[in-house]
């Protein structure tokens, strides 16, 4: 049976089923690549821009952990608004996307660091708020064989606007200032909505009118099975995996120490940032393809294990920048291979009818992970040492990987 082909430049074919011939996944991952271009300029920027306003690291792990806090509550009730009837979840992503960007925008008006946290807490509100709602949208618009790759898709064009932000971030720091740098960064967070809206269709969904919402997310917390084991894996993983900001401020300190200015080490601790994006970036569709064959479960596994041994590798703290190279391309390449299985897995295990709920739960768990990560691992790079921090990463991710390896039973694997 012949199919018909679209001949893009730089890829040999692509068949009419393919996912990017579907205006939807096309849409959610510029939306994606729009509004990652815009907070990573901020979040590339942030910690010198602390540093220069006399912030400490356990500041910048308080900032971003009660961001992740915020971030994980709002994905929550994320999740029960994307599945209520009525609620057109384009519209909730789009407006997430406009409400982010102008979060992270107000970090211009900033002169404290308690400031920095409330603004950045907004804009983290507002994209754990709509998350669930993006996520529904995309698991609706494929077949579940494609869905590794649909996720791919979405997590390849958030890297790379992940690796524009830092890439763009870097002259802009020394020729601008800060403070136009992150005046300049919500404009991509605005034609992030505007995407969304013109391209993304929404999707028929499973209405189940004698279930309560709350008692749904309740069910899936307490039902033992596949998708409470990811809940366990992920929230240690999440427990570990502290913010990418934290390996920004490593680098620049290694540099610094080791006889580069400051503003030469920041520059250069922001281009290792953009590195990292962009092997999440090459990882992340890649991930899904083989999510797609060979099971969403074992390429998360192997994720939070490649994790577990960059972090192990970061503790004799080298300041070469190629081996810091390598090391930040690893820890890119493992949030590539994690965010992509672990969304796609989530869509499999779940029923459509609780897909939000399902995505906001997982959310919740991942940031309340999260929170926990950014204030120990801050608090332990301040107060002792930084190697520390890295070795309770790494414990927690490996225990984490532990927890999902699939265990023998005489019922199916779902």
């Amino acid at each position: 049976m012949n199919q018909k082909r679209l001949r893009i430049p730089g890829i040999r074919h692509l068949s009419a089923d393919h996912v990017l011939r579907n205006r939807s996944v096309v849409g959610i991952g510029l939306g994606s690549l729009l509004s990652d271009t815009g907070h990573e300029m901020a979040t590339a920027a942030l910690p010198g821009y602390l540093r220069s306003i006399g912030a400490s690291a356990a500041a910048l792990g308080a900032i971003e952990g009660a961001a992740d806090a915020s971030l994980s509550a709002a994905t929550a009730v994320g999740g029960v608004l994307a599945d209520r009837p009525g609620v057109d979840r384009r519209e909730v992503t789009a407006g997430g996307y406009v409400i982010t960007a102008l979060g992270h925008g107000a970090f211009a008006l900033a002169n404290t660091w308690p400031f920095v946290a409330v603004a950045h807490g907004v804009s983290w509100i507002a994209r754990g708020g709509k998350a669930p709602a993006r996520d529904s949208l995309l698991s609706g618009a494929v077949p579940e064989a494609q869905l590794g790759r649909a996720f791919g898709v979405e997590r390849t064009m958030d890297s790379l606007g992940a690796l524009i932000g830092p890439l763009l971030a870097a002259p802009l720091i020394v020729t601008i200032g800060y403070r136009w740098l992150f005046g300049i960064s919500l404009i991509p967070g605005l034609f992030a909505a505007l995407a969304v809206l013109t391209l993304v269709a929404e999707t028929p969904r499973i209405q189940r009118a004698t279930r309560q919402v709350t008692g749904a997310m309740r069910d899936l917390l307490n039902t033992p099975g596949q998708y409470r084991r990811l809940l366990a894996g992920i929230g240690l993983y999440g427990i570990g995996n502290f913010s990418a900001t934290l390996l920004i401020l490593r680098a620049t300190d290694l540099l610094h120490d080791a006889g580069r200015s400051t503003t030469d080490a920041v520059v250069i601790a922001v281009l290792l940032y953009a590195l990292h994006n962009a092997a999440n970036s090459v990882a992340a569709y890649p991930a899904g393809a083989l999510a797609d064959r060979l099971g969403r479960r074992a390429v998360l596994i192997a994720g939070i294990v490649l994790f577990a041994l960059a972090c192990v590798a970061f503790i004799p703290a080298s300041p070469n920048i190629a081996v810091l190279g390598v090391l930040f391309a690893a820890v890119g390449a493992s949030t590539g291979m994690v965010e992509t299985a672990q969304g796609s897995y989530a869509a499999e295990l779940l029923e459509p009818s609780v897909r939000g709920r399902g995505f906001g739960l997982l959310g919740l768990v991942e940031g309340v992970g999260d929170l926990t990560s950014s204030v120990v691992v801050g608090t332990l790079w301040t107060i002792t040492n930084p190697a520390w921090g890295f070795v309770f990463a790494a414990l927690l991710a490996a225990v984490g990987a532990l927890l999902l390896i699939p265990r023998p039973t005489r019922s199916g694997h779902r």
